[in-house]
């Protein structure tokens, strides 16, 4: 049998939760309150514009905890927390506001919080945000640019991988636009459209809440929600620690999608499955029927899987790396277009019976919900030029130098367009 890699080396990638706004500090919370993942120790930190629903989010997640992670929660408390910007209430839900109260304090607060982490060149950043409000949706993709491409260089060489939540399809159109103004901007930023974050994962909430309403006895909608995209988030950083001799860390998710020019995807999860009567087949198979975002899973270009074993069937039986290797393989082609492809085992020390797999997909077309959000987009950002004067959408009330030009909004739009323009030509390529 392989060995297991070891598992106290200072030479793994360190990760860490970044998390802006008031939907995406739960999800943070939550993870840091419920999971422990030597990967993220404890670096993380919860960023808001409003000190109220900083509380909010604490207080809230502490009630479905029990003790000893409620006192986990008070280091979140003390030690974890930053606000940022002049509005001391929030951005009123617009994402160009979250972005402004960035600018102001980026330099000054945000840029010591982020450095303050302890990550060195090529760790990587879950940075969460919530698509449909204003401070994490205007906020994250400035700072990742800023981290990145900015003039101090904060945390450069860092990887980030962007986790955002799509508002629910019955929210109103403002969030909806504030979604495609995110999505947008983290795939590409400024004038010239560089690429942003270097993995953008989507999750929607729809479609992870149908999926709640069919457990039972969920103790809150939401917070079940946010307990499957925590799982997720541990998935996606297991195999860089205890696995085979197949890695999949930082680079193996990032490297040759950017070359590509897509680097969008979405988790997909079967969980608990008994190692004696459920084959690895079977797990995939279910894993993707509970994507986390409305798709066609046939149109997905790129996969990783992750599977994740109680440690004595570790590498043994149908889990030995070449066995996961044939089984994936024969996955791929009955189901999708994919031609770039990943796989490892991974391994928990808990006596469980259990296994989990993890898909990962990449690259798909995004046409089975972003359109519904655009035609909600159109919608809003018609009503808001009414107001415009000399090409630009005052936002005074939250201080004389906000604005958002008609311009920049139109290139927002035309940069995802381009994006979803190019996902269909590559899909089209890897059809024929």
């Amino acid at each position: 049998m392989m060995a297991a890699a070891p598992v106290n080396s200072d030479d793994y990638t360190k990760w860490s939760l970044i998390a802006s706004g008031e939907g995406a500090g739960r999800i943070a919370a939550l993870y840091f309150a419920s999971m422990k993942n030597e990967a993220i120790a404890d670096r993380i930190l919860l960023l808001n514009s409003a000190r109220a629903d900083l509380k909010k989010v604490l207080d809230e997640i502490a009630e479905h905890l029990g003790d000893k992670e409620s006192k986990i929660l008070e280091t979140i408390r003390r030690e974890r927390v930053q606000l940022f910007g002049r509005q001391s209430t929030g951005t009123g839900n617009f994402w160009k506001v979250g972005e402004n109260e960035a600018r102001i304090d980026f330099d000054e607060i945000i840029r010591r919080r982020v450095e303050g982490l302890g990550l060195a060149s090529g760790d990587a950043m879950f940075d969460i945000m919530t698509l449909g409000g204003g401070t994490g949706n205007g906020s994250i993709p400035y700072l990742i640019d800023q981290m990145k491409h900015g003039s101090g260089r904060a945390a450069a060489g860092h990887k980030h991988f962007a986790l955002c939540v799509w508002p629910d399809l019955i929210e109103a159109d403002h969030r909806h636009f504030n979604a495609v103004c995110g999505l947008s901007r983290l795939l590409k930023y400024g004038d010239d459209a560089h690429q942003n974050a270097d993995m953008v994962l989507l999750v929607d909430n729809t479609t992870l809440g149908k999926r709640v309403e069919l457990m039972e006895n969920e103790s809150n909608y939401y917070f079940e929600i946010n307990k499957l995209i925590a799982q997720a988030i541990d998935l996606i950083m297991a195999p860089g620690r205890k696995n085979t001799n197949r890695v999949i860390d930082v680079n193996d998710y990032i490297v040759f999608p950017s070359h590509i020019g897509v680097y969008h995807a979405t988790p997909c999860m079967s969980l608990e499955n008994d190692v004696d009567l459920i084959s690895l087949e079977s797990a995939l198979d279910d894993a993707a029927e509970n994507t986390f975002f409305p798709m066609d899973i046939s149109t997905a270009t790129m996969v990783w899987l992750i599977v994740r074993v109680p440690k004595k069937h570790f590498n043994r039986g149908q889990f030995e790396q070449r066995a996961v290797d044939h089984a994936f393989k024969g996955w791929i082609e009955e189901n999708i277009i994919g031609k770039l492809r990943y796989s490892t085992v991974t391994f928990v020390e808990e006596d469980t019976e259990t296994f989990d797999v993890l898909l990962l997909l990449g690259g798909f077309k995004l046409d089975k919900l972003v359109p519904e959000s655009f035609e909600k987009y159109l919608m809003f950002g018609e009503l808001l030029e009414l107001n415009a004067k000399n090409g630009e959408i005052s936002l005074e009330q939250f201080g004389d130098d906000v604005s958002l030009s008609t311009k920049e909004l139109d290139r927002i739009e035309q940069n995802l367009r381009d994006y979803m323009a190019h996902i269909d030509d590559v899909v089209e390529r890897l059809s024929n």
